[in-house]
């Protein structure tokens, strides 16, 4: 099974689940009656697109991203203390390099599959302690690479702690076996309303490519807000079986300082316009056993992006 086969299963369960646990509303409910009824069921789903323009390759050549990035949570309340859910994931990467034959004796890839799926259990106390375990496994494997391959699995572990009632601090940690490689990702997981217009929070959630990042976020009014903030990332992914490395692992790390308008249309959908650079980035090749055969930076890589979010 290759991994772009394990592709339609994905997009399949998620939407079958969404059918199932969709949660049922008569009609002309509004949202503030529906919030007082505390609906147990809440569904969220995000697609961002990013394009990531040619940058030049330290070791000779240059290369363009194409990124698409589904994402699709389902968060189920039990009761005040226990929240259970599923998180799926799609990315999606089409890669164009120019002017290179390859990279450590390596044939570049094209494209680079990574679905994936999570399982978030978060505990309340009665009083102000948040704790979270997100058990998580995906396939990450450029094209031709066995999904068999191709599988990176862990967790991430939280505690937060309501200082409060405009502030949550806490440690989170993932932690993962990457691809012959096991990572350790410290990172702080913070919820801070400032004032009225002012909150500083993770905008992205913790998983195998890294931490959550830090975003400040403006709100003049309820419909716009205006971001600024950071991240790392970094993942890997097995390459093609038949390259002149078979199963060998190619591995993207870099830092991503981004700014974000997004403009909230009506009750349950919003609208984001993305866009920042890839700093201090790298690619890095390595045999099957993962032992590194080359390493090259590339230069600082604008990119600009859109996200669309909707929560039922």
């Amino acid at each position: 099974m290759t991994a772009r086969q394990v592709i339609p299963t994905m997009l399949v369960l998620s939407l079958v689940f969404a059918t199932l646990t969709a949660p049922s509303r008569t009609d002309g409910q509004s949202t503030e009656s529906a919030g007082r009824d505390r609906s147990k069921t809440v569904i969220r789903f995000s697609y961002t697109p990013i394009y990531q323009f040619e940058t030049d390759l330290d070791s000779g050549g240059s290369f363009d991203v194409q990124r698409h990035f589904l994402r699709f949570d389902v968060s189920r309340f039990i009761d005040r203390h226990w929240t259970v859910g599923l998180g799926l994931s799609f990315d999606y990467e089409r890669w164009g390099f120019s002017d290179i034959k390859g990279l450590a004796g390596v044939d570049l890839w094209d494209e680079i599959f990574r679905p994936g799926i999570s399982l978030p259990v978060f505990y309340s106390t009665g009083g102000k302690w948040r704790f979270g375990v997100i058990p998580t496994i995906d396939f990450a494997g450029a094209s031709g690479a066995e999904a068999s391959e191709s599988i990176s699995y862990g967790a991430v572990l939280s505690a937060a702690y309501a200082v409060g009632p405009d502030l949550m601090l806490g440690l989170g940690t993932g932690i993962f076996e990457r691809l012959d490689q096991s990572e350790v990702f410290p990172y702080v997981v913070i919820d801070w309303r400032i004032n009225e217009h002012l909150r500083l929070a993770n905008p992205f959630r913790a998983g195998p490519v890294g931490p959550a990042g830090l975003e400040l976020v403006y709100a003049p009014d309820g419909r716009w807000e205006m971001g600024v903030g950071s991240a790392y990332r970094s993942y890997r992914f097995r390459l093609d079986d038949s390259s002149a490395v078979a199963d060998g692992i190619g591995e993207v790390d870099f830092w991503a300082p981004f700014l974000r308008v997004g403009w909230r249309m009506g009750e349950h959908y919003r609208f984001d316009l993305n866009g920042g650079a890839m700093l201090g980035g790298s690619i890095t090749i390595e045999d099957e056993n993962g032992n590194q055969l080359g390493e090259t930076d590339y230069d600082a890589a604008p990119f600009v992006g859109l996200t669309l979010k909707g929560q039922f």
